[in-house]
């Protein structure tokens, strides 16, 4: 007669006293639903990572194993609901914040303004990426070109009418291909 592994005397308990386990957790934590994926995660946890040392009663092993894993899950649950509540945020797991079209709308967006300002002439585009995109001061600017500071401020103000200008059309022309 061969002697049968721990895991399977202790599956085999589990589908015995199934109901049982079920209900015992249902009674101590007011959730039918809840029970049942309780018993349902001790079932995976016992086929994953078997208990090393024989067990002499499965039963009671089972329902403590059981009441266990229902006070970790209700923890978790109670640590996420408090963070959720005190961040203000309600999840909405099925929606994703940006959606496709919005996406595409963006970088059709942004497309344009970079090819506004491409279409720079060249000290103009120079001047208004140092000082936008790169954050410098025009008094650094006119000393890194070699220029004043006034030519700076005339490149930049001249760099940002082009792109003012051109820049409500290319949005209204995005807008007419949808």
């Amino acid at each position: 007669m061969t002697k049968s592994s721990p895991s399977v005397e202790l599956i085999g308990a589990l589908a015995l006293h199934y109901d049982d386990l079920v209900e015992y957790i249902r009674r101590r934590f007011q959730g039918s639903q809840f029970a049942h994926d309780v018993v349902h995660d001790v079932c995976v946890q016992l086929l994953e990572k078997p208990p090393q040392q024989p067990v002499t009663l499965p039963f009671a092993f089972l329902r403590r194993v059981t009441f266990n894993r229902a006070i970790d899950r209700r923890r978790a649950d109670n640590t996420r609901n408090a963070y959720f509540e005190m961040s203000g945020e309600v999840p909405d797991w099925h929606v994703h914040e940006l959606d496709g079209a919005a996406a595409l709308d963006f970088e059709q967006q942004l497309d344009a303004l970079v090819a506004i300002i491409d279409g720079l002439p060249a000290r103009a585009r120079q001047v208004f990426l140092l000082h936008r995109i790169h954050g410098m001061p025009q008094r650094e600017i006119a000393d890194e070109l070699g220029i004043s500071a006034n030519m700076v401020t005339q490149h930049f103000s001249r760099a940002m009418r082009t792109i003012a200008h051109e820049w409500e059309p290319a949005r209204q022309a995005l807008a007419r291909e949808y």
